[in-house]
């Protein structure tokens, strides 16, 4: 993983919690209902203190899929998350929540979720990429009422690589992060936000897209917010968001779901 996925992590700058390579939606809009059952999540170490936040995606009532970075160790030899609590909203979530709670060091306020559980990292993440980068949280009580990622046919994104004419193949991203980050300038609102970005490539683990405004035809890209966050394309949740480019312009890569062992590792089989 290189340096500058290591500048910061999946929370604000508001709340100063540093990690790596996770990214929203820059370019975007708000996603209001449009993705009901994309969260935000905060994850903890076995103190109960808080670690890095990243999106995800319920694909089951006990399953929110992330990155392996979130559930698991962010590189080699980083802590372990023991837990995690999830949030499902479209706009910032407010009083009690993951920015203002006990979770970020602060009193006054609980920091409970909509739901929580454990995260597990696919046994293949080690801490560097590539790798298995992908995650779950085993949600402890089951999450009705918000609908379910569906997962894509094995072999999807190939598919779609051999197709002429694949840089018009567009994605839809989702995330809460970052929607706007250079040298001198950071911006975050915690918004659920959508946006649509291109098919540059696929590789035996990731689905490779544009990551830069004006580049393609989407006019969004990734940015540094919410690793983790999923990646829809003909209804489906293709990939979940893994890196991507300095200031957020260049390439980004998400890992593959569309592959039997992904699939396993999400269902638990």
């Amino acid at each position: 993983m290189s340096n500058f996925l290591r500048l910061l992590a999946a929370a604000s700058a508001v709340a100063a919690i540093w990690t790596t390579s996770a990214f929203a939606v820059q370019g975007g809009a708000p996603d209001g209902n449009g993705h009901p059952y994309v969260g935000v999540s905060v994850y903890y170490d076995a103190g109960g203190n808080p670690l890095w936040v990243c999106s995800g995606a319920l694909v089951s009532p006990t399953t929110y899929v992330t990155a392996g970075h979130c559930a698991g160790p962010e590189f080699p030899g980083a802590p372990r998350p023991a837990s995690a609590q999830v949030w499902f909203t479209s706009g910032p979530p407010v009083q009690g929540d993951y920015r203002g709670g006990s979770c970020f060091g602060h009193t006054g306020w609980p920091c409970t979720g909509d739901a929580a559980g454990l995260p597990v990292a696919d046994p293949g993440w080690t801490g560097e990429l590539p790798g298995h980068d992908l995650g779950v949280v085993r949600l402890a009580t089951p999450v009705t009422g918000l609908g379910y990622a569906a997962l894509p046919p094995l072999g999807y994104l190939d598919g779609l690589a051999r197709k002429r004419g694949q840089q018009d193949t567009s994605f839809t991203i989702v995330g809460y992060g970052v929607q706007l980050q250079t040298p001198k300038t950071q911006v975050a609102t915690f918004e659920r936000t959508v946006g649509t970005v291109q098919l540059e490539g696929v590789t035996d683990v990731d689905l490779l897209t544009s990551a830069s405004p004006g580049n393609g035809t989407g006019g969004s890209g990734a940015c540094y917010g919410d690793s983790g966050g999923p990646v829809f394309n003909g209804g489906y949740l293709v990939a979940t968001t893994s890196f991507g480019a300095k200031w957020c312009n260049g390439q980004s890569g998400s890992f593959r779901l569309d592959t039997a062992a992904a699939q396993q590792f999400v269902s638990g089989s």
